[in-house]
């Protein structure tokens, strides 16, 4: 059985800033909780929250060099 120290644990993130019409703060949802952190601010949040927001940058990061070789590809 999982203690419940370690579910508790918390890490700090920085949420970058986003572009002038985006949404202020950055939703997460995560096994029925939801967060809303505020962008371009430090907050603490649980590891699962951490790593869901890391697996998602990730995930933009790829869309994005994706989309750079569809580019070259067409020029």
């Amino acid at each position: 059985m999982a203690s419940s120290k370690s579910k508790d644990e918390r890490i700090e993130v920085s949420v970058p800033r986003g572009a002038d019409r985006e949404d202020p703060n950055l939703f997460v949802g995560l096994n029925g909780v939801n967060y809303l952190l505020p962008r371009g601010r430090k907050s603490s949040v649980p590891q699962a929250v951490a790593r869901e927001i890391a697996r998602s940058e990730r995930a933009r990061d790829a869309l994005d060099a994706t989309m750079d070789a569809l580019q070259r590809v067409r020029a």
